[in-house]
C-alpha cells in the first residue's frame, strides 16, 4: 500500500505574516510601557495621612505602593523584564515568559484593588513627625489607580504573548546557520563556480549562508 504524501507546514502569506508583525511590535510596545508605568505607579504614594492636633502644626505623610504591597512591587520589575526578553526568544521559552508576565500581572491587580489597610504604615509615619495618637484623615491617591490600568494592560499583553508568540519572529534569525533553517534559504541563490567578488562575499553572509560553500 503505497505511502500518502506528507502534508507540508502550512506557511504564512505575505500579508499574515506582516499582519504577525504589527502586532509582535505592538504587544510589546504596550506591555513594556505598562510594565513601566506599573512599576512606577508602585513606587509612587498610594495614601496620604493628614493629623491635627491642637496647638500644633498639621502633620501628613504617605505610604507608597510597595509598602503597601511589598510582592506586586517585586512582580512589576519581573514583567517588565520578562517583556524585554520576549524579544529575543522564541517558541514554547516565549509563550512560557507569556505566562510568567500573566500571573505577575494578575498579582498587582490583586494588589491594587484588595491591597492591606495600610493603617500600621500610615500611624508609623506620623508618629515619626511626632504624631502622639488621635484621629488622622487618610486618602487615596491617583497613583494606585494608575497602577491598576497599567497592570490591566501588561495583563491583556501577556495573554497575547501566550496565544501567538510562536508565531512571531525571533531576534536575530535571519543569522542562523543555513543548516538550521527550514526555508531552504541556505541552498536558493547560491553563487555557482567562479570567483566571487567582495559584493557577492558579503551579500552571502548577510542572507545568512557560508560563501565557501559552492555546491
Amino acid at each position: 500500500m503505497a505511502d500518502r504524501p506528507r502534508e507540508s507546514p502550512a506557511v504564512d502569506t505575505p500579508e499574515a505574516a506582516r499582519r504577525h508583525a504589527r502586532t509582535y511590535a505592538a504587544t510589546v510596545l504596550v506591555g513594556l510601557l505598562a510594565a513601566t508605568a506599573a512599576t512606577v505607579g508602585l513606587a509612587r504614594p498610594w495614601i496620604t495621612a493628614t493629623a491635627t492636633q491642637a496647638g500644633l502644626p498639621q502633620i501628613k505623610t504617605s505610604v507608597t505602593g510597595v509598602e503597601v504591597a511589598s510582592l506586586g512591587g517585586a512582580l512589576g520589575v519581573v514583567a517588565l523584564a520578562s517583556f524585554g526578553a520576549v524579544i529575543a526568544t522564541r517558541g514554547w521559552v516565549r509563550r512560557a515568559l507569556g505566562a510568567v508576565i500573566v500571573c505577575s500581572s494578575a498579582v498587582i491587580v490583586y494588589s491594587t484593588l484588595r491591597p492591606p489597610s495600610g493603617t500600621d504604615q500610615v500611624e508609623a509615619g506620623l508618629a515619626a513627625l511626632g504624631w502622639g495618637g488621635g484621629p488622622y484623615d487618610m486618602t487615596t491617591r491617583p497613583w494606585r489607580w494608575l497602577t491598576l490600568a497599567a497592570a490591566l494592560l501588561c495583563l491583556a499583553a501577556g495573554v497575547a504573548v501566550i496565544a501567538r508568540g510562536h508565531r512571531w519572529v525571533a531576534m536575530g534569525s535571519r543569522y542562523d546557520a543555513p543548516a538550521s533553517r527550514r526555508d531552504g534559504a541556505g541552498v536558493e541563490g547560491r553563487v555557482d563556480g567562479g570567483d566571487l567578488t567582495h559584493a557577492d562575499v558579503w551579500r552571502e553572509i548577510d542572507h545568512g549562508r557560508d560563501p565557501t560553500q559552492t555546491s
